[in-house]
């Protein structure tokens, strides 16, 4: 778990948060006031909403509260951890926040974390996987 998190009001700008990601090598922002959790905004929602421009990206100066994903999932401090992948996995997402009983949030559960503790842990081993190329056939014209 990220320990340290880095959390946003909903009247920061995108751009702001897109600079603040960029610098701290971060993903993604908890939206919180007063230390409950309102949303999450990710780099992806820069990216969404920015445009490219040369080699930068010019993201827009829209509050965040704007562009957020709202009720994001959720976990505990005592969630297990096998729950947490599940579902990260199912629902698509790299971050999970963590709240406390009072809903407060205590942190923030990345891939990055969970794949760090993989690494660390004794089920570190060998890769389990068959793999198998499947090119892609595009479709016969007639």
């Amino acid at each position: 778990m990220t320990r340290r998190v880095i959390v946003i009001a909903p009247s920061t700008t995108l751009r702001t948060a897109w600079e603040l990601m960029v610098t701290c090598r971060i993903r993604h922002l908890p939206v919180v006031r007063g230390g409950l959790l309102l949303g999450i905004v990710s780099d992806r929602d820069a990216l969404v909403h920015g445009r490219i421009v040369g080699d930068a990206i010019d993201v827009p100066e829209v509050q965040v509260a704007e562009v957020m994903s709202p009720f994001p999932f959720v976990c505990d401090p005592t969630t297990d951890v096998a729950d947490v992948v599940r579902t990260m996995v199912e629902e698509k997402i790299d971050a999970m926040p963590v709240l406390d009983e009072g809903e407060r949030l205590v942190g923030l559960v990345t891939s990055t974390d969970l794949l760090l503790l993989l690494a660390e842990s004794s089920l570190a081993r060998p890769l389990p996987f068959a793999f198998e190329l499947a090119p892609h056939e595009p479709p016969h014209e007639p």
